[in-house]
């Protein structure tokens, strides 16, 4: 358990294209870890109102009982293919689409299947997911150390 929650605290992720996040802040690669998004100490919640798009409502992610939306900005006449508009369903923000607010860690192992359409069915799932997002490069011990912290909140 501690030796992941050392690696959710300092894991280097080099965190890319992730909307609400590197565009907001106009930086192409942010240099963070988990608790880049997960900042909230004790709670793993995000401490600043932060909907992020983190790539679960591609069209490339899409299995075969998910919806898919075509959306066309009136403005620019853009096309989005997404699984999920995500916060532009209440905002009406085309910058929205496919934000989701990230969901509180604390006791997330009791919560499965994960992700906002649940697509993760186990913890396993989760860290796979962003091990692959992000190129995090973790090893099979040091996904399993995450597992069992995760497990503890």
């Amino acid at each position: 358990m501690a030796r992941g929650q050392a690696l959710f605290n300092t894991k280097p992720i080099q965190i890319t294209q992730v909307k609400g996040l590197n565009d907001d802040l106009h930086l192409p690669v942010i240099h963070g870890s988990c608790t880049t998004c997960h900042d909230t100490t004790n709670a793993s919640n995000h401490s600043v109102p932060a909907p992020l798009d983190i790539g679960l409502t591609d069209v490339a992610r899409r299995t075969a009982d998910m919806p898919l939306y075509t959306l066309r900005n009136k403005f620019t006449a853009e096309l989005i293919e997404t699984t999920d508009p995500g916060r532009a369903l209440l905002t009406s923000k085309w910058q929205d689409v496919g934000r989701f607010k990230g969901p509180i860690l604390r006791g997330l192992a009791a919560r499965a299947p994960y992700f906002h359409n649940g697509s993760a069915k186990r913890l396993n799932d989760v860290v796979d997911f962003y091990d692959q997002r992000f190129g995090v490069g973790l090893s099979a011990s040091e996904k399993d150390d995450l597992v069992a912290f995760l497990r503890t909140l």
